[in-house]
């Protein structure tokens, strides 16, 4: 990540208290105020990416990213590798970057350029 992430503490018009937040260096310097919290599960990664597409949306941005994968490839996924669904009508899957590539119900492991070769491919 660029920039530090340093503790600092201010008051919270919102409580009413003293609070603790965690502030990168990089976009304090850049843009002010900034609140950061560590991503402790699936959940909230769904959230983070949610908020973060809605907005790559709004600009009319097309979303693609394969990780320099150059070849379709057909595989079954677990639930547990879904980031979210997204396009129109959440009809395409984000998938976390470690996805694990099932072939007919048999694991054929994390998805990697050697895995792929194994793969049944699509157009």
């Amino acid at each position: 990540m660029i920039g530090e992430i340093i503790e600092t503490k201010d008051y919270s018009t919102k409580t009413h208290k003293m609070q603790i937040t965690y502030q990168n260096t990089f976009f304090l310097e850049r843009f002010g105020r900034n609140d950061f919290r560590e991503i402790e599960n699936n959940s909230l990664v769904y959230q983070a990416v949610s908020y973060i597409l809605k907005y790559i949306r709004k600009t009319g941005e097309k979303v693609i990213y394969s990780k320099h994968l150059q070849t379709y490839f057909v595989s079954d996924i677990l639930e547990k590798d879904v980031v979210c669904k997204i396009g129109q009508e959440d009809r395409k899957l984000l998938l976390f970057d470690d996805f694990l590539c099932i072939d007919e119900g048999v694991v054929m492991g994390k998805v990697s350029p050697e895995v792929i070769k194994e793969m049944p491919k699509s157009n």
